[in-house]
């Protein structure tokens, strides 16, 4: 799974001009600075052995670094349930393991977190070369309402038949074993069926092993007959170029573009935040939204905006602010709260390449002051305030999430939460309502077997508005729509065709004036 670099995601939440000099000075020297590091150990294999002593070392710095700096361990863990998960993982650990069985030992232990930002995994290095020749699972998956189906059209199954089972074992049971190895914010499981559709082969050949062939039972649309068939692996390069070629899979898209759909509907699809930090970036978005909102305001005929969410899993930071600032009805800032455990950067020694911990250090020291309960919170000047702009668009908005929904597009959520003219299509969102572990990042690689854990530095809580969602949901959405087995078929879009619906009959008749 790719990790997210230290500075650029929405995750990296320095204020203002600091921010910016510290990304431009991390582009300059980062090369330099790598440069004059050893060169790292090559990683091990899967199969590769280690001793106790070894495993529990790992298992120690994974624990410093998680209970030394992130701010958000105990959101949904209690401290004490967490300590004996960690007693029962270092108990498990008395014996020589490989590399593949600490793995499989250790993402439980830290799925508990619940944080979406948090990454364990195996070194980089390792998941690059299992991404080439490693034989898995040749089939394209999509999941709706958290079954499987076949999101190929030329494949040895028919295109959009159930998966229910494989080598005997119920997708349920296959699902429960991957599930801990995708992340998402709270509980809400949305967001990890979206990356396991993209990581299945990789996590089953990490769950089951190798095989090279798997005996496949699917039920084939509009069929009550479930049928059995062996297919033969494939390489995981060949199986990447699979899914690239997937029946769902859209045209290349672009970051963000805005058009009428029909008389009185505009589609605004805002598929990241992540514009990179340069001048010339920022400054075009800022134009596209000033551009496209005055258009808006000076169209009679615009009555409803549809905003899709659904691909929007963050980017850098004031992006998702930027874009309110059109919609809002009233003041706002970027946050309620922002809060540190630590001013400093923990573990140290075990840090990987490419950080820069005493940068950093300093600016956590300019932007954060100390509280009584020997936690740090963001200084209230640093968290910006916005204004609405003049053109704010007035009109109703119905705003498309899906699982994929996170870090900065679940915070645009949010604000939108405090509106009285917005309606919620879709699923659950992977990022959190009201609060997220986020900031920034630090990577460490553990010293025995060089997986890497990424921890967030700072928790986030949101101005959620009224509406009440259970602790450790997502933004849960008004209308529940989930796309159908018969349209995944007819590569229909459901949720939109539902949008659509309710934004016609959402519009006023053509005489009726504006707001």
């Amino acid at each position: 799974m790719k990790k997210e670099p230290l500075a650029g995601k929405y995750s990296t939440t320095i204020s203002g001009v600091l921010f910016l000099q510290l990304a431009l000075w991390l582009l300059a020297v980062g090369s330099l600075s790598a440069a004059k590091k050893q060169k790292s150990l090559p990683p091990p294999s899967l199969q590769e052995t280690f001793s106790p002593s070894q495993l529990k070392e790992d298992l120690k710095v994974l624990r410093e670094a998680l209970e030394e700096g992130h701010p958000g361990l105990y959101l949904y863990t209690p401290k004490e349930d967490f300590d004996r998960h960690f007693e029962r993982a270092e108990e498990a650990l008395d014996r020589t393991m490989t590399l593949r069985e600490f793995y499989l030992e250790v993402t439980p232990l830290v799925e508990k977190v619940y944080c979406g930002h948090t990454y364990f995994d195996l070194p980089q290095k390792l998941l690059n070369s299992l991404l080439k020749d490693t034989p898995q699972f040749p089939l394209p998956l999509v999941f709706l309402n958290q079954k499987a189906y076949l999101d190929h059209a030329a494949l040895e199954l028919p295109l959009g038949c159930e998966i229910t089972a494989i080598d005997g074992i119920p997708m349920e049971a296959v699902m429960k074993k991957l599930l801990p190895q995708a992340r998402s914010d709270g509980y809400n499981e949305t967001m990890k069926y979206h990356i396991l559709a993209n990581d299945f082969g990789l996590r089953h050949f990490l769950s089951f092993g190798p095989a090279q062939n798997y005996r496949v039972d699917y039920l084939p649309y509009g069929s009550e007959e479930t049928l059995q068939k062996q297919i033969s692996a494939i390489p995981a390069k060949k199986l990447g170029g699979r899914l690239t070629q997937r029946h769902s899979e859209s045209p290349k898209r672009k970051k963000y573009k805005i058009g009428a759909v029909e008389m009185g509907i505009s589609l605004f699809s805002m598929n990241t935040f992540d514009f990179g930090l340069n001048k010339k970036g920022r400054r075009k978005y800022k134009d596209f939204l000033r551009q496209n909102f005055s258009a808006l305001e000076e169209d009679e005929d615009a009555r409803c905006i549809i905003l899709d969410l659904r691909k929007n899993d963050g980017g850098f930071v004031g992006n998702d602010a930027q874009l309110f600032a059109y919609l809002a009805q009233a003041p706002f800032r970027d946050f309620r709260s922002a809060r540190m455990t630590t001013l400093e950067i923990p573990v140290k020694d075990h840090l990987s390449r490419h950080q820069f911990p005493k940068m950093l250090e300093k600016i956590f020291a300019k932007e954060f002051k100390s509280l009584e309960t020997g936690k740090f919170t963001m200084i209230d000047e640093k968290n910006r305030r916005w204004t609405p702009k003049k053109n704010a668009f007035d009109g109703q908005v119905f705003v498309l999430i899906s699982g994929w929904t996170h870090s900065g597009g679940t915070v645009l959520g949010s604000y939108l939460l405090n509106n009285d003219n917005v309606t919620f299509i879709g699923e659950e969102t992977g990022g959190g309502h009201a609060l997220f572990t986020a900031g920034n990042m630090v990577l460490y690689d553990l010293p025995n077997t060089l997986c890497q854990l990424e921890v967030p530095l700072i928790l986030y809580e949101n101005f959620k508005g009224s509406k009440s969602f259970p602790k450790g949901s997502g933004i849960r959405p008004d209308h529940k729509v989930t796309q159908s087995q018969e349209d995944l078929i007819a590569n229909e879009d459901t949720v939109m065709n539902f949008a659509l619906s309710l934004a016609r009959k959402s519009i006023p008749p053509k005489d009726s004036p504006r707001k």
